[in-house]
């Protein structure tokens, strides 16, 4: 096992933060309505980062068992912090060889990780450890349809040059990670369940709101975790660009980046603390496909 993903792709806290505002009070009936969870099912998680779905599906449905795999060690152990005092059980493995008996889930669910690793494995593997009549369900993110993409990205030329000239220096590093290895089309997830074995497969979509401060149903400590998050993700940015390459910055220019960051992410919360609306959004979409064995 490695800690490739936490250590240079994103890291347990920023996975954590940003999906417990996907899954959140607001918006549980949907994800467990999409999720086809059960109260007393048992339950997996394919690759759960730092824990949140396992974090929040325990709350919702204290009956439910459920289990979360990954092969990342930093993700397991942040998620045994966060979360282990709830009941969840979290164990470091690989998704296309995991250290479960046949027959073990009512549920294997995932969420925007099978573009990452050979899909028809991926799926198989699945419906391996499912029950006779279990549910696969398969959640993914389609960037390409979400509105407000591009909104927390560098403002200012000067954070822009530096985050620029900071990948620049790991450009060949990064290669070698193999995010979305494996790009998957909308309509071709059906067909790769359905290979694997999966009757009655459906794909749906829904749309979530990840970012609204401004909205009247959202807490004002949910509004600046919000904002917050969104400047963890421009920090966490040049930390994993100086993980690869540690001299991609001087350290004043390190300094300087952050100190940008900063400025914008801290004249956003004063805009929010003084009333003034500017109504920012982004939104998720989630591409949602399920399968029975």
């Amino acid at each position: 096992m490695n800690n490739k993903w936490s250590e240079y792709v994103q890291t347990s806290e920023e996975l954590y933060r940003s999906r417990a505002l996907r899954f959140n009070d607001i918006n549980k009936n949907t994800w467990l309505s999409a999720m086809l969870i059960k109260d007393g099912m048992d339950v997996l998680e394919v690759g759960c980062g730092g824990g949140i779905f396992c974090h929040r599906i325990k709350t919702y449905l204290p009956n439910t068992q459920v289990t979360g795999i990954d092969y990342d060690t930093g993700h397991i152990e942040y998620a045994n912090k966060k979360t282990k005092e709830l009941g969840c059980t979290f164990v470091n493995g690989d998704a296309l060889a995991m250290p479960f008996t046949d027959q073990s889930f009512d549920l294997c669910y995932s969420h925007t990780v099978m573009e990452h690793i050979e899909p028809n494995a991926f799926v198989k593997e699945q419906y391996r450890v499912l029950k006779k009549g279990g549910k696969i369900v398969i959640l993914s993110v389609r960037s390409g349809l979400n509105i407000g993409n591009e909104l927390f990205l560098p403002v200012e030329q000067e954070e822009r040059s530096l985050l620029e000239k900071a990948y620049r220096a790991c450009k060949a590093f990064e290669s070698t990670l193999e995010v979305c290895k494996y790009p998957i089309t909308e309509n071709e997830f059906p067909s790769i369940l359905e290979n694997a074995g999966f009757q009655d497969v459906n794909i749906n979509f829904f749309t979530i709101m990840s970012y609204i401060p401004d909205n009247a149903d959202v807490s004002v400590e949910m509004a600046e975790e919000s904002i917050n998050v969104n400047r963890l993700h421009a920090k966490s940015s040049f930390y994993t660009a100086m993980r690869m390459c540690p001299d991609a910055l001087t350290d004043a220019e390190l300094k300087r980046a952050f100190e940008l960051i900063d400025t914008r992410f801290d004249k956003r919360i004063k805009a929010y603390r003084s009333g003034t609306k500017l109504w920012d959004m982004s939104t998720s979409s989630v591409l949602v496909v399920t399968g029975v064995k």
